[in-house]
């Protein structure tokens, strides 16, 4: 079944997944809905690269930090909407993902803080053996910046290598300790 999505580049087609694609899905979801596990890792590369606005992790020990150490930050994270792009091939799934955030809050007594919600797309290329070798995420489905920008994009992209680096040194990379 296909069908049209909405995000914030507009109306884009969509296609049902197959299993295969679904279990994938349902387990990098996982990720974002702050319920990190080694099942939810399990379609990692060990080499994979994490790409977003944010930071850049390279390698799976990095990655797990990334993720992990979003339910320190967050106080809950839901799928509002996440839908299989009709452009996704057998080695590249794209999907168009709604998460709303809601923040721990930084004031004693309350438990959240402000809410944000994001559209991204969510690109995962896979290997031949179907692990997820690259995952990028681009909010508001606009391209990250990089080091082929000039100048600007190659500070970004160092800051992001940075960022992602001190995240792995302070958040363990096994989900059983957060």
């Amino acid at each position: 079944m296909s069908g049209i999505t909405t995000s914030s580049a507009g109306p884009l087609a969509t296609r049902t997944p197959t299993p295969r694609e679904k279990q994938l899905i349902k387990s990098i979801l996982l990720l974002y809905q702050l319920r990190p596990s080694e099942q939810a890792y399990a379609y990692y590369a060990p080499t994979a690269i994490f790409h977003d606005p944010v930071s850049i992790a390279e390698g799976l020990d990095s990655i797990k930090s990334q993720f992990n150490g979003m339910p320190k930050i967050f106080a809950s994270s839901e799928t509002e909407k996440c839908d299989l792009l009709a452009s996704s091939t057998a080695d590249q799934i794209v999907l168009n993902l709604t998460q709303r955030y809601v923040f721990k809050s930084v004031l004693p007594g309350r438990k959240e803080g402000g809410e944000k919600t994001v559209n991204s797309r969510v690109t995962l290329k896979l290997d031949g053996e179907g692990m997820v070798v690259r995952h990028e995420e681009e909010w508001d489905h606009e391209g990250n910046r990089t080091g082929e920008e000039g100048f600007v994009g190659k500070l970004m992209e160092g800051r992001k290598k940075v960022d992602a680096k001190l995240v792995q040194k302070l958040v363990p990379s096994d989900p059983g300790e957060i």
